[in-house]
């Protein structure tokens, strides 16, 4: 049985991201908002990681298709 992957905290490149982000498209955001992108950053990323980590995944057809032949 495989060890579940730990959480990934959240670090100070992470905040500046975000705030990066925020700022580039001219957004106002509350604090407790920014600090909730902040901290739901790195789980994200990781997430994301871990689909490019699957063999093939990349180049698949979806699995949810229409043929209107069959």
């Amino acid at each position: 049985m495989s060890q579940p992957t730990p959480t990934p905290t959240p670090t100070s490149p992470d905040r500046a991201f975000v705030e990066a982000a925020i700022a580039q498209h001219g957004l106002t955001v509350p604090p407790e908002e920014v600090d909730f992108f902040v901290a739901n950053y790195a789980p994200c990323r990781a997430a994301l990681a871990a689909l490019y980590r699957l063999n093939g995944v990349r180049y698949e057809e979806p699995a949810v298709t229409f043929n209107a032949l069959i």
